[in-house]
């Protein structure tokens, strides 16, 4: 059973470097454009201009690790204590283009935290937070696999009309830590 569970181990902290790099937008910003063949693209890695080793990636500007992302509203979810706060990212939504008027900015977010709490006193904590906040807990969508997860809604109005933040947190309990994810979107800060 010892092999059984550093395999488990090893698949989950793959997973959660994979979550965290998904989240943070990595690239290098000097990929091809979405409309290049499959010609244009090559497999290689690309040697730096001066001919030395190959550039590593750069994450988006979007996106931080370890940190909040610049414009998170790191007061909307403060970190809870037994959390480590792994990567968190924030990225304005566009306006819809037939928009007759002006609307609420808004802002995507996605917040990814690691805790050694059991995965209902994760969810506990991020209700907890949310509540103070004003939101409403509400009915989540499909677990996908997860151990936990639940959603919330905050509904206010603004000079525009109604706005309506959402926030969904996931928790995977990966045997040693559970990992939290707390995304949706909110009004910019």
């Amino acid at each position: 059973m010892p092999h059984l569970a550093s395999v488990r181990r090893t698949a989950a902290l793959a997973a959660a470097v994979g979550l965290a790099l998904a989240t943070a937008g990595c690239g290098t910003g000097t990929e091809p454009p979405a409309s290049a063949t499959t010609s244009d693209r090559t497999a290689e890695p690309r040697a730096a201009a001066s001919g030395g080793p190959t550039e590593l990636p750069t994450f988006d500007p979007a996106s931080a690790v370890g940190t909040y992302a610049q414009g998170f509203p790191a007061d909307l979810f403060p970190i809870p204590q037994d959390a480590t706060l792994l990567a968190s990212s924030a990225r304005p939504v566009p306006a819809p283009e037939d928009a007759k008027a002006k609307g609420t900015p808004m802002t995507q977010v996605t917040l990814n935290l690691a805790s050694s709490l059991p995965a209902k006193d994760v969810v506990e904590q991020a209700t907890k937070i949310l509540t103070g906040q004003g939101f409403r807990q509400i009915p989540a969508p499909e677990s996908s696999g997860l151990t936990e997860q639940t959603a919330f809604l905050r509904i206010s109005q603004s000079k525009a009309g109604e706005v309506q933040e959402s926030l969904v947190v996931g928790v995977l309990d990966d045997g040693d830590r559970r990992l939290a994810s707390i995304s949706g979107t909110v009004r910019t800060p």
